[in-house]
């Protein structure tokens, strides 16, 4: 079964510039939802999803929030995979390093347009998909 972590950054590109952006992140929900794939996250992410929402309230962002907790497991981690992320992407880049760790232990791919990524993606660490790329990707299933 096929997991998806959506990083903070998409969150807020939907927030910020309602319209075409949110309905991506929409699709993605709903593409994710009706093949029977999971989203996952850890407690940071929750956390940078709630910060983003209150800093742009709107409806937009109380929608996308609801959502997103809705169909977001939250996993605990085990530190073995924070070490080892932690090698890819700069430290002081710490709630990075945890979201590519929830990637890595869940066996995840992680869909963000931050560039942090790039190097563990690279290194087939974990499996990193741009927004458009998800889209793609997911259509296609």
């Amino acid at each position: 079964m096929q997991q998806f972590l959506v990083d903070a950054n998409v969150f807020v590109a939907a927030i910020k510039s309602p319209g075409k952006k949110t309905r991506t992140l929409d699709l993605i929900i709903e593409l994710i939802s009706n093949q029977g794939i999971h989203l996952v996250g850890n407690e940071l992410l929750f956390l940078e999803f709630e910060k983003y929402a209150e800093k742009f309230k709107s409806e937009t962002a109380s929608h996308l929030l609801k959502r997103l907790r809705d169909k977001m497991k939250k996993v605990e981690l085990d530190d073995n995979y924070i070490k080892t992320c932690s090698k890819y992407i700069p430290k002081n880049e710490i709630v990075d390093i945890v979201h590519a760790a929830t990637c890595l232990q869940e066996k995840s791919i992680m869909i963000t347009n931050d560039k942090h990524f790039d190097k563990i993606s690279k290194e087939r660490v974990i499996e990193v998909w741009s927004t458009s790329m998800a889209i793609e990707n997911l259509l296609s299933s």
